[in-house]
């Protein structure tokens, strides 16, 4: 064991790995729950069928939203019961609270699926995986990005605000498109900014598990983020 995870990346990938599985779990059984509401003939949800023959399945907005709100705020809360508490507890303690939050996250991501094409969620997870190891293995020989931090945050400040905005004011479906690919390059450079201070973490010498979950948590922010971004993109 002590030689399976004998570096901080090994710790690190192992976490991230573990949580990124049970966001897709939840986000499958969710989907798979949902199926099973339509073949029982749900009157809130119906289907329709893509341009492919694959069956596409529609919600209510109506019919879920005061549950999906709680759901929202729920993960909210636990997003930042692990980021501002959590990861300065014991390990298992900030295990359990990001077993929970990635949990949560799992079940929101399948319903946004649903709301654009779920069909759509195995090509962007194929691309989503792609750009991680390919920045994965680039960050090591890569500049140092820690002189881009500030410059990442107000790109991410901005997305924000966008996203924000979106909400009560229609934007033209390109302009909203335009959007989510710049947010794709930003979390796309989030990733390689991650994964180069992981890298000099480990040059460092630090090796433990409560730092490896730490920068755990910062990739699954960035991966949660490019896998939204990359739907937003791609969706119609």
């Amino acid at each position: 064991m002590d030689t399976l995870f004998s570096t901080l990346y090994a710790k690190t990938f192992f976490v991230l790995a573990v949580q990124l599985f049970m966001t897709w779990l939840s986000a499958k059984l969710t989907l798979l729950k949902f199926r099973q509401y339509l073949d029982e003939g749900a009157t809130w949800i119906s289907a329709t069928t893509n341009e492919k023959g694959q069956t596409d399945m529609h919600v209510s907005k109506e019919a879920i939203r005061s549950g999906f709100s709680a759901l929202s705020l729920f993960s909210l809360g636990a997003f930042f019961l692990l980021y501002f508490w959590g990861q300065h507890q014991p390990l298992w303690t900030a295990l359990a609270v990001f077993s929970l939050w990635s949990t949560l996250i799992g079940v929101q991501l399948a319903i946004a699926l649903i709301s654009v094409d779920e069909n759509l969620g195995a090509n962007v997870l194929a691309i989503t995986v792609s750009v991680v190891l390919i920045t994965a293995m680039i960050a090591p020989f890569g500049l140092n990005m820690a002189v881009f931090g500030n410059y990442l945050l107000v790109g991410l400040i901005a997305l924000i605000l966008f996203n924000l905005i979106r909400i009560f004011i229609a934007i033209p479906r390109n302009v909203q498109r335009f959007a989510a690919l710049i947010g794709v390059a930003l979390f796309t450079v989030y990733l390689i900014y991650d994964f180069h201070t992981l890298s000099r973490l480990q040059s460092q010498g630090i090796n433990d598990w409560n730092t490896a979950t730490n920068m755990a948590i910062e990739l699954y922010l960035d991966v949660i983020n490019l896998f939204l971004e990359l739907l937003d993109a791609m969706s119609d």
